[in-house]
């Protein structure tokens, strides 16, 4: 019995198969992706892949060992299989993602606060990395004046505590701290808005970071029982008595407001830098604009074992054929 078992699960035939299976399901995730469509819970993806992955790497096993390899690639073939199930593993126990949100001069600790997301909640402190910055500069390039970047950098300092290193984080990442990739993600405008209690004397100053880009878009805070819908434009210019933007730089931005009291509309009009609307006891008035940026930290340390794998897997295959043309000619 056990001699069927293991000759079973070391078929060729199995191993064929099991490959038609996962191509078949894998070609079905990706029509679900381009429809857009997700499975309705979670395990309606991971469960039919365990159950193809689980015999295909007991049939990988039992082939090493008890199957006569003519070529040597082979070997390393079905070897880069483990190697990438290793670092599949260790990026399901150990990999950490979080996202923060920074505008131009702001520190990020790595603190729990610090992030907006992150998804070690139970063992945030064993897992994520130690990085810390102060975002310098935002720096953003557009093509002509058009929605399309052609540089978006953000500009930064760490580790925090010390200042003494430079980098920059892009669209695509690549700068790696303690082993962390960051990478941006998402970018808008931060208003600067001066709230002054008319009773109290009572002044604080808040960058508020609002979905408020590209310019024209709108968001809003609440203050109180006031709702205060806001509109950046960057670049203003007046056509036909509507505003509207020259070019996506911050040069004279403006901020058009409506404002809302218990759902009640109570005021509309545009506020430039330094001008002054009434909210109750409240006088607000605007004082700026920052950018702000998504800021993206991963650490992963099964991805350099999936990659190793890859090249283990291309190389039995290279060395596999080269020795088998060598044979021919032979």
């Amino acid at each position: 019995m056990f001699k069927g078992f293991i000759s079973f699960f070391g078929s060729r035939q199995l191993s064929i198969g099991l490959l038609i299976a996962g191509a078949i399901y894998f070609f079905y995730l990706t029509i679900l992706w381009f429809l857009n469509m997700r499975p309705p819970a979670h395990f309606m993806v991971w469960s039919p892949l365990l159950v193809i992955i689980t015999p295909f790497f007991a049939n990988v096993l039992i082939s090493l060992f008890t199957r006569h390899y003519a070529y040597t690639g082979n070997i390393l073939f079905h070897a880069g299989f483990f190697i990438i199930a290793i670092g599949v593993m260790l990026s399901l126990l150990y990999r950490f993602e979080g996202t923060t949100v920074l505008t131009e001069g702001a520190v990020f600790w790595g603190e729990k606060n610090n992030y907006i997301t992150y998804n070690r909640k139970d063992n945030f402190e064993r897992l994520a990395p130690k990085v810390s910055l102060k975002l310098d500069k935002i720096v953003p390039e557009y093509w002509g004046e058009r929605l399309h970047f052609i540089r978006l950098d953000g500009e930064i300092s760490y580790p925090a505590e010390t200042l003494e290193n430079k980098g920059v984080v892009r669209l695509n990442g690549g700068l790696k701290v303690n082993g962390a990739r960051m990478r941006h993600s998402g970018f808008g405008f931060a208003p600067e808005i001066l709230l002054e209690d008319v009773k109290s004397g009572l002044i604080r100053r808040q960058t508020v970071v609002m979905r408020l880009f590209p310019p024209g878009s709108e968001d809003y805070l609440e203050l109180g029982s006031h709702k205060i819908y806001m509109q950046i434009f960057s670049d203003p210019v007046a056509e036909k008595g509507k505003l509207q933007n020259r070019s996506m730089n911050l040069v004279e931005p403006i901020l058009r407001v409506r404002v809302t009291w218990l759902g009640q509309p109570i005021y509309e009009g545009v506020l430039k830098k330094g001008e002054v609307i009434r909210l109750g006891t409240t006088n607000m008035s605007f004082t700026g604009v920052k950018y702000w940026l998504q800021i993206e930290i991963e650490r992963d340390p099964g991805e350099m074992g999936v990659i190793i794998g890859f090249i283990a897997l291309l190389a039995g295959l290279l060395l596999r054929l080269v020795k088998q043309e060598i044979k021919q000619k032979a």
